[in-house]
């Protein structure tokens, strides 16, 4: 989705909603969740959301979390929060996101393959507790990366090698420079690279080297800023997927049509 400098996916199967990440706070009146997501899902007719994971803590991930629980009905959430964390007061059953947790949706697969159990018993930065979410169809794959860095990317190449390899990647971390490395890439080897940062964000979101590794790499980029929301619908004959703003022009942007 398109919430400017923070992250938000919609993975939508046959009969299930898993919204990953809820955007970020944009003040103290004004967050993603009442302003992007809830009227997309309402636009779209979703009246539930099964799981709402938040991959960490960072404001620009949770910031529109509290809406949606508040407005929504959800399943459940599952996230690497802190048990004293604010979003743990509702009554949405909160389970802690672990590798080797698994499910299956409509024939779909998903798997959490970070933070490892033991990794909640060590003080990590936010980042590196990000949940990595693998999402695997008959029609593709998709891998969601939260804001890992290049210890997490490590370690995950080492606990899974190829199996990493998926035809969609959340670029980690919005193409920070901590992130990104070119081993794991190459696990990775994405045939599309989705990168959700802000429109001249103050971190200067994604660095060059990053999209030039990307480029090294063969996958086709989409950056939040020109693309605006991206939608793909897994299957191969659109795997590079659909920008909003190639589809629909702002309304700034049309001309009144002579009479």
């Amino acid at each position: 989705m398109d919430v400017g400098q923070g992250t938000s996916v919609l993975v939508r199967t046959r009969q299930h909603l898993l919204v990953y990440d809820a955007g970020p706070q944009y003040s103290r009146d004004s967050d993603a969740g009442q302003r992007v997501l809830l009227p997309l899902l309402r636009a779209r007719g979703e009246t539930r959301i099964d799981r709402l994971v938040l991959s960490h803590r960072d404001l620009d991930h949770v910031g529109g979390a509290a809406v949606l629980l508040s407005k929504l009905p959800v399943g459940e959430l599952l996230s690497s929060l802190e048990a004293e964390h604010a979003l743990h007061t509702t009554a949405v059953p909160s389970v802690r996101c672990e590798a080797g947790q698994s499910w299956v949706w409509d024939g779909v697969h998903f798997e959490v393959l970070h933070p490892r159990p033991a990794d909640y018993d060590r003080t990590l930065k936010s980042n590196a507790m990000s949940c990595v979410l693998k999402v695997s169809g008959t029609q593709g794959t998709a891998l969601l990366t939260g804001d890992v860095e290049r210890q997490q990317e490590a370690d995950l190449l080492a606990a899974h090698g190829n199996a990493l390899r998926s035809d969609v990647l959340l670029v980690p971390h919005h193409g920070s420079r901590t992130s990104s490395t070119t081993g794991f890439l190459g696990a990775v080897a994405p045939r599309v690279a989705v990168i959700q940062a802000g429109y001249r964000n103050r971190f200067g979101h994604p660095v060059a080297e990053v999209l030039q590794r990307l480029q090294d790499q063969g996958s086709v980029v989409h950056v939040s800023p020109a693309c605006g929301a991206w939608r793909w619908l897994g299957d191969a004959q659109g795997m590079s997927g659909t920008c909003e703003r190639d589809i629909a022009r702002r309304y700034w942007h049309h001309t009144q049509l002579a009479e």
